[in-house]
């Protein structure tokens, strides 16, 4: 069995995508946090024989606070039992509160999702116009 994913988070894993490409050698594994909406991410690959792994944790909420960041920060075992380059990160939608976070805490914004006022909508990409239109 998989995850079960929705429209929101294939975007969100879109935009990660741009970011850790599978054509540089990244796998992505969704992970579900806790009881919540929030998805965390962790994604791995070799490099020059070191181990990367990169953790995300993906939120659609309004603030973001450091308790959230407890089970984000949990290291991963390797299955070889060597020591892995790690980073960490947190993906909120533009406009999203992060001011609670500690300050070398890599925070990515969403390309596709934003607070207007407090209400969180979906950003599309503008319509391209033709010479016709």
């Amino acid at each position: 069995m998989g995850i079960c994913t929705d429209i929101m988070h294939d975007f969100v894993l879109q935009e990660i995508r741009r970011i850790y490409s599978t054509y540089d050698g990244w796998k992505i594994t969704p992970r579900r946090h806790g009881n919540s909406y929030d998805t965390i991410f962790v994604i791995e690959r070799m490099n020059n024989g070191t181990r990367e792994i990169a953790k995300i944790l993906a939120s659609f909420k309004r603030e973001i606070t450091r308790d959230m960041l407890e089970e984000l920060t949990v290291p991963e075992k390797t299955p070889d039992g060597s020591i892995p380059r790690r980073t960490f990160a947190v993906m909120v939608p533009a406009g999203a509160d992060v001011s609670q976070l500690p300050q070398d805490l890599n925070v990515l914004t969403m390309k596709s999702f934003a607070f207007s006022g407090k209400e969180l909508v979906w950003v599309k990409k503008p319509v391209r116009k033709t010479e016709n239109s």
